[in-house]
């Protein structure tokens, strides 16, 4: 069995990412982490959502409707909590703590609404759908996107250009 050299190149690759995984964002890594985390959410977001739309058209009845919704659902609810979680952990700058903090709030309501649906227990998939499909759904992303474009403006405001939130899903 010849492992040596995969091992050997997965040690290069922690060395130069860093090494250790567990310690965390590097102190001054604060807009990094905040784009890497917009940009993995929006990602893994559309992802979500193209599995739906095309689980949906694929599903032969209404059970295997069913598994799909409650697969995303139950997905949705795990990125909007490691969202959130990640949006928590990181340490903003004091002039940008209150913009991060709304956007935080926005993505925290996305997942209370979807935990709501994940832990209502439906047996009917057309239910779920007119749950996904309700108002307080829309306008809790249309609110995350804008606590995105306003913490986007504080970031530009700070002076770091650089830095592109993802807010309209979209990578520049």
């Amino acid at each position: 069995m010849r492992l040596r050299g995969p091992i050997l190149l997965l040690l290069v690759v922690a060395a130069a990412c860093g090494g250790d995984a567990d310690a965390g964002p590097a102190p001054g890594d604060y807009f990094a982490q905040l784009q890497r985390v917009s940009e993995n959410a929006h990602i893994q977001e559309r992802g979500l959502r193209r599995g739906l739309r095309l689980g949906l058209e694929e599903a032969a009845s209404s059970g295997d409707r069913m598994v799909v919704l409650t697969a995303f659902v139950d997905q949705s609810a795990r990125l909007y909590q490691d969202v959130v979680d990640a949006l928590g952990a990181l340490d903003a700058p004091e002039e940008l703590a209150a913009a991060q903090r709304a956007f935080l709030d926005a993505w925290r309501t996305q997942l209370d609404l979807v935990v709501a649906i994940r832990d209502a227990g439906y047996a009917d998939p057309d239910a779920i759908v007119d749950q996904l499909e309700a108002e307080a759904f829309r306008e809790a992303a249309m609110a995350t996107e804008a606590r995105c474009d306003d913490l986007q403006a504080a970031v530009a405001g700070s002076g770091r250009s650089d830095v592109d939130l993802v807010c309209d899903g979209r990578p520049s």
